[in-house]
C-alpha cells in the first residue's frame, strides 16, 4: 500500500510522462498529415483557403490537433501542481523522443549533430529529473480539481 506522498509522486510522474509522450505523438501526427498535404510555397488568399480545407480534412492533422489539445490540458494540470522550473526541463525530453520517433516512424535522416544535441538535452533532463519534485507553493483560492 502506497502512502499518500508516494501516491502523489506517482500521479505527478504519470502526468508528466503522459504529457511528454502525447506531445511527441501529436507532433508526429501533425508532421505526417502536413507531409501528405504538401508544401505551402505560394501564399495567396485562394491558396491559403485551399490549404486550410486540406489541412482540416486530413485525419492525421485532426488527430495531431486533438492530441495537442489534450496536451494543453495536461500541461495546465502539471503547472498547477508542480513548479514550472521543474515541469519545463522535464518536458524537454519531448525533443529527444520527437527526434527518435521522427527517425523511426517518419524515416527522417537525422544528422550526427542533431543526435549529439539530443544527447545533451537528455543529460539536462536527467539532471533536472534528479531534483526532488516540488509542489507549486502558490495556490489559488479555488477548490482543487482532481485529474
Amino acid at each position: 500500500m502506497l502512502i499518500k506522498s508516494d501516491q502523489i509522486l506517482l500521479k505527478n510522474l504519470i502526468l508528466i510522462g503522459a504529457l511528454v509522450l502525447l506531445q511527441v505523438l501529436g507532433n508526429i501526427s501533425l508532421s505526417r498529415g502536413m507531409r501528405q498535404i504538401g508544401k505551402a510555397i505560394t501564399v495567396t488568399p485562394d491558396k491559403l483557403i485551399l490549404l486550410g480545407m486540406q489541412t482540416l480534412s486530413n485525419p492525421w492533422v485532426l488527430l495531431g490537433i486533438g492530441i495537442q489539445i489534450i496536451c494543453l490540458v495536461l500541461y495546465m494540470s502539471a503547472i498547477s501542481r508542480l513548479d514550472l522550473s521543474y515541469v519545463l526541463p522535464i518536458m524537454s525530453s519531448s525533443y529527444v523522443l520527437t527526434t527518435l520517433f521522427a527517425w523511426i516512424i517518419l524515416e527522417e535522416k537525422i544528422a550526427p549533430n542533431r543526435w549529439i544535441g539530443s544527447l545533451l538535452v537528455s543529460i539536462g533532463v536527467m539532471l533536472a529529473g534528479l531534483t526532488s519534485i516540488k509542489q507549486s507553493s502558490f495556490r489559488g483560492s479555488s477548490d482543487d480539481v482532481n485529474l
